[in-house]
C-alpha cells in the first residue's frame, strides 16, 4: 500500500503543477458559448458587408445615369433644312428642325471648306454667346430653331462649297453642303 500512495503522490503534484501552469499562461479549458459566438460573427460580417452594398449602390446609380442619357440621346435628332450662306457676305441664317422625340438646344456649329482644304470656323455658344443667335433657344419635336451670325469673322469665297454642321448640347448633329 505504502507504492500506491506514493505513486498518487507521484502523481499529484504534477496535475498541480499543470493546473498552475495553464493558469499562469492563461490556458483554459473554458470557451465562449455558442451564442455569443454567432453574435460575434454577424457583427463581423456586417461590417465588413457595408462597403460593398455602398460601393454596388453607387455603380448602379451611375450605370442608371448614363442610361438616361443615352436614351435622350438617341430619341434627339435634327435635321439642317436650309443655310443661307452667300459669297462676300459677312452674315449668316441657318435653318435647323427637330425631328427627334426630346427637347433640343443648339450648342454649337462649325463652319469649312468641304473638300478640307481651308481653316475651320468654330461657333460655340458656351465660349462666345454673342457669335451666333439660336431663336428659339430650345426647340420640341417638329419646331423650326433660326440661327443668325451677325459676323461670321471671314468672308466666304465665291463658287467655293462650304460645309455646315450645327450640334446640340448632347453632342448631336446634322451636316449640310452649301456652294456659294
Amino acid at each position: 500500500m505504502s507504492v500506491n500512495i506514493l505513486e498518487k503522490d507521484r502523481n499529484k503534484p504534477t496535475l498541480d503543477l499543470a493546473n498552475q501552469k495553464r493558469k499562469r499562461t492563461g490556458l483554459d479549458r473554458r470557451a465562449l458559448s455558442p451564442i455569443f459566438a454567432t453574435l460575434i460573427i454577424l457583427a463581423v460580417v456586417t461590417v465588413l458587408f457595408v462597403p460593398v452594398f455602398i460601393w454596388a449602390a453607387g455603380m448602379t446609380s451611375q450605370t442608371q445615369d448614363s442610361w438616361q442619357v443615352s436614351g435622350l440621346i438617341a430619341t434627339e435628332r435634327i435635321v439642317i433644312e436650309e443655310v443661307n450662306l452667300k459669297a462676300d457676305d459677312d452674315g449668316c441664317k441657318i435653318f435647323v428642325r427637330n425631328i427627334g422625340k426630346t427637347l433640343a438646344s443648339i450648342n454649337s456649329v462649325l463652319v469649312y471648306l468641304s473638300d478640307g482644304t481651308g481653316e475651320m470656323h468654330t461657333y460655340s455658344r458656351a465660349d462666345s454667346p454673342q457669335s451666333f443667335e439660336a431663336l428659339p433657344p430650345s426647340v420640341v419635336q417638329g419646331d423650326l430653331v433660326t440661327i443668325t451670325f451677325t459676323a461670321l469673322g471671314f468672308m466666304p469665297a465665291a463658287n467655293e462649297a462650304y460645309a455646315v454642321q450645327v450640334f446640340t448640347s448632347r453632342g448631336v448633329g446634322d451636316t449640310y453642303k452649301k456652294v456659294t
